[in-house]
């Protein structure tokens, strides 16, 4: 989703622009720059403009090299150390005045604003040291969920990750809190959205069909990305769709389907052994052509591991089957076959090896 799509959601949803920014600056936090002391955001419509100009901190007309640029100015804040700009620009006189009139009709004055002022208003001299103090503060919040995030996208259908940082505060009740809650998307891509919480709210929003839908509750603001998402439960929905995928992708034959639980078999002779009990209580086995259990990812909380307890055994033998790594998997087959796909391709390959290893000696 991109910011011009928040900011249509937002109007939909029938917020101002004071919370219509609120929002904007919940996914714009992910672009800033150390250089970049402003984030402009062009708007689409002259209706969209006067939305955020009726709550702006400030709003003027810019002239630059023959462009005027009609702006609503929101300032910097501490957990956000870049102003925001909304703006409509154009070198047409005609169009000037019709978009100036349309503005004082709508009780917004313009002043005129130069280089001098624009300046200290947006404050450009001392951004360096706010991104900075800011900065500093963001990497240590967002440490865990960047680390979770690269193992996800190396392991599943995530693609990106949008951290809505709170700047080590409960979005909710503002308590410091070192907590982390995630959700994920899966559609064309997989995005997955990160935010913190304390420990009552984090409790309160398990209640909830999604974390999404929990903020969006309370704090009034619209869900992102839920439009027509749906929330995965397993159940016969997973299962068919858990068949569709392991064929497709994974070229496997399915073998039976035993409740919650498939075997297939790969043209290699391999098995995946998938069961999806829930989202907590999943396992992906992996047999060699003899019906060796050789390799194994799984929820079981029986291993202390980072961003556990899901884990991955790669090798089961008897010397090895307790060294063992973040998997990064959800515990649904479908958003997880990247993950799966490198366990079962690795052994194929290791299999192979000993096999013409074999032969030779």
């Amino acid at each position: 989703m991109s910011i011009h799509q928040m900011i249509q959601i937002c109007f939909s949803h029938g917020l101002d622009g004071r919370n219509t920014d609120t929002c904007v600056k919940s996914m714009a936090v992910n672009v800033l720059k150390p250089n970049m002391p402003v984030v402009a955001i062009e708007m689409k419509s002259r209706s969209d403009l006067l939305q955020m100009m009726k709550t702006a901190d400030n709003t003027h007309i810019y002239i630059g090299a023959g462009v005027f640029h009609f702006n609503a100015f929101y300032a910097a804040t501490d957990n956000f150390p870049a102003p925001r700009i909304y703006y409509m620009k154009t070198a047409d006189l005609m169009a000037v005045g019709t978009i100036g009139a349309y503005m004082q009709q709508h009780g917004v004055t313009l002043p005129p604003m130069n280089d001098e002022r624009f300046s200290p208003l947006i404050e450009d001299k001392r951004y360096a040291k706010r991104y900075e103090q800011w900065h500093t503060r963001w990497e240590a919040n967002s440490k865990a969920f960047k680390g979770l995030l690269d193992g996800r996208v190396r392991n599943t259908a995530v693609e990106q990750g949008i951290w809505l940082s709170s700047d080590g505060s409960c979005m909710m009740c503002g308590d410091k809190t070192d907590l982390m809650s995630t959700t994920t998307v899966i559609g064309a891509k997989g995005i997955m959205i990160g935010l913190q919480l304390c420990g009552q709210h984090e409790a309160e929003a398990m209640d909830h069909s999604t974390l999404l839908n929990y903020i969006s509750e309370k704090m009034g603001v619209p869900a992102p990305f839920l439009v027509g998402a749906k929330v995965v439960r397993h159940g016969q929905q997973t299962i068919d769709m858990t068949c569709d995928a392991v064929r497709d992708e994974l070229k496997c034959v399915i073998e039976k389907i035993d409740g919650q639980t498939i075997t297939a078999m790969r043209k290699s002779g391999f098995r995946l052994i998938i069961r999806q009990d829930a989202l907590n209580d999943y396992a992906y086995n992996i047999q060699d052509p003899t019906g060796k259990p050789i390799a194994r990812i799984d929820s079981a909380d029986h291993h202390k591991v980072e961003y556990g307890p899901d884990h991955v055994h790669r090798n089961l033998s008897k010397s090895k089957k307790n060294q063992v790594e973040p998997s990064f998997t959800y515990g649904f087959a479908v958003a997880d076959l990247k993950a799966i796909r490198q366990l079962v391709e690795t052994a194929e390959e290791k299999w192979t090896l000993a096999q013409v290893s074999g032969k030779v000696t």
